[in-house]
């Protein structure tokens, strides 16, 4: 069967792959790789009979939520891989997964699809030369669950759908029966326009113990822009670690170092490392009486690396020198000069110190009210003195030093009883000079109670005919916060037909006092139902 079926329908088939080689062009892909995992399925055995595979396969990517962002892409590839596809005609059977027309043919008519939560058909990927070996699939807008799993349905063509491709090429066979062993090879590659490393520079020199981050070396953010991987391609020269973040020089040499963020981006830089050394900046300094000074940090010396190194004053009665973490700390004992020599290798030199007097400029004394504040600056001091230490000594006031030690905030807001209390600040400066600071705490007077005539309360005591003219008689009590000595009262009552009118008190009303007061109303009879209301006071 074989020699009578594969042949002529072979190069039929040949030819027509051929034609499709220059019509099926991938797209190029301008996104980067973020990730890829392949899997391998188990070999399933298909006929004419039940010619559809299903099976699931677990991505594992569930767990990198920053994917369903909306800016990457999921593409799948599934490849079949035949081990043996038989086909029977007329009595006669052949294996013919080993002719690439023949597998062409049939994954011409392969069905497959996806089922996740959209689904969707795979397309064939035609290679350069126009043969199909493999479907794509191709998912934007991921969801969690396109990221966790997928459930994949091949359905194979079956003898009369084969038996209709041979007679399309002129071969009138009639396909008795046609059986497949096939595995599946399936590939999940990420792509997305994903942020990438940008560099701060591209050559780091450093020296021998030096410990860098890579914070230093990169523009870095949290999450998936936080390097994942490291690797230095000199590791006795440069030792990289992602857990830590950092880069550990070793010795002279060069190394080039490659990060790589959570998205899988990559950049390259350049380490180069040096002799640890030592050199004088300036060759001469001031230092203040009583102080100490970082030679280091001041940029009297410079420390390049981990060097090491000999230091010495010429009259360390004047001077003392001591190291600390490998910089030269130096402290005037009394006003003189005296010269700080190194020797570093074969390198040597001095630096001239002159050790001066300083003057210590503070108030001694302040007042402040409860819940103020008020700043004390030492800037009119000798330059150089700044605040080491201050102590509220009955614990009274809140104490602020400024970042740069020169300013000292003092804020009232512990409670004391009185209407007044003192507390002593004790300040202590870098050179050892101590100043106490006497301040007076003001009591915070009590908020003025706003005027309203609301607080003026009028209480209608009694209406009576006195024989001659109509009284009424009220009580006027003043919780207002002033004295009042004129009061303005609109009245209101009836007798057979209402009366009104307005009566002026001018009468002193302390506050926080009641007085009576009786007004008598032109009318021939006692007022019932009578009203009364303040309308203006003063």
């Amino acid at each position: 069967m074989k020699k009578r079926i594969v042949p002529k329908t072979t190069l039929i088939l040949l030819l027509f792959t051929l034609l499709l080689a220059w019509s099926a062009v991938l797209p190029g892909r301008a996104d980067s790789l973020i990730k890829s995992k392949e899997f391998t399925t188990r070999t399933f055995y298909a006929d004419g009979d039940d010619d559809e595979v299903e099976f699931t396969e677990n991505f594992g990517f569930g767990g990198d939520s920053y994917l369903n962002s909306g800016r990457f892409r999921m593409d799948i590839t599934l490849t079949p891989v035949y081990n043996s596809i038989w086909i029977s005609s007329d009595d006669e059977r052949a294996n013919l997964a080993a002719e690439p027309a023949i597998v062409n043919l049939i994954n011409s008519r392969l069905n497959a699809r996806i089922d996740t939560s959209t689904g969707g058909e795979f397309q064939p990927d035609y290679g350069s030369d126009g043969m199909i070996r493999s479907f794509r699939y191709s998912r934007s807008d991921l969801l969690s669950e396109d990221l966790t799993y997928a459930n994949f349905t091949v359905t194979l063509p079956d003898e009369y759908a084969i038996e209709s491709l041979f007679y399309q090429y002129g071969e009138d066979l009639e396909i008795d029966d046609v059986q497949y062993s096939v595995k599946f090879k399936v590939k999940v590659s990420i792509y997305g326009n994903a942020p990438g490393i940008k560099l701060k520079k591209k050559v780091l020199y450093g020296y021998i113990n030096d410990i860098w981050y890579f914070i230093d070396v990169a523009e870095l953010k949290g999450g998936n822009e936080k390097i994942v991987k490291a690797t230095s391609s000199n590791p006795s020269v440069a030792v990289v670690s992602a857990s830590t973040q950092r880069i550990r020089l070793k010795k002279v040499g060069t190394s080039k170092i490659t990060l790589t963020n959570g998205y899988g981006r990559s950049a390259t830089f350049t380490v180069k490392v040096q002799h640890s050394t030592i050199k004088r900046r300036v060759s001469s300094v001031s230092c203040i009486l009583g102080t100490e000074m970082d030679l280091d940090n001041n940029g009297i010396v410079g420390i390049l690396g981990t060097p090491r190194y000999t230091v010495k004053s010429s009259d360390s009665s004047i001077i003392s020198v001591r190291k600390s973490l490998n910089h030269p700390i130096i402290r005037g004992k009394k006003a003189g000069s005296a010269r700080i020599s190194f020797t570093c290798g074969k390198k040597k030199f001095s630096v001239l110190v002159r050790v001066k007097k300083a003057s210590v400029v503070f108030s001694n004394s302040i007042t402040l009210t409860e819940g103020s504040s008020r700043s004390l600056s030492a800037a009119g001091s000798s330059s150089g003195i700044y605040i080491r230490k201050a102590v509220s000594l009955n614990g009274l006031l809140s104490l602020k030093l400024s970042a740069d030690s020169k300013t000292l905030t003092l804020t009232a807001n512990k409670s004391f009883s009185g209407k007044t209390a003192t507390e002593k600040v004790l300040v202590t400066f870098n050179n050892g000079t101590k100043k106490t600071v006497t301040v007076k705490i003001n009591k915070k007077p009590a908020a003025t109670k706003p005027f309203s005539l609301k607080d003026i309360k009028i209480k209608l005591i009694r209406s009576y005919w006195n024989g001659s003219k109509a009284c009424i008689e009220y009580s006027i009590t003043n919780n207002s916060s002033k004295n009042l000595n004129k009061i303005r009262i609109f009245y209101s009552g009836t007798i057979s037909e209402t009366v009104s009118g307005y009566t002026t008190i001018n009468s002193s009303i302390p506050k926080g006092t009641t007085k009576t007061f009786i007004t008598r109303v032109g009318a021939y009879d006692y007022l019932e139902g009578v009203t009364l209301k303040v309308t203006s006071a003063s």
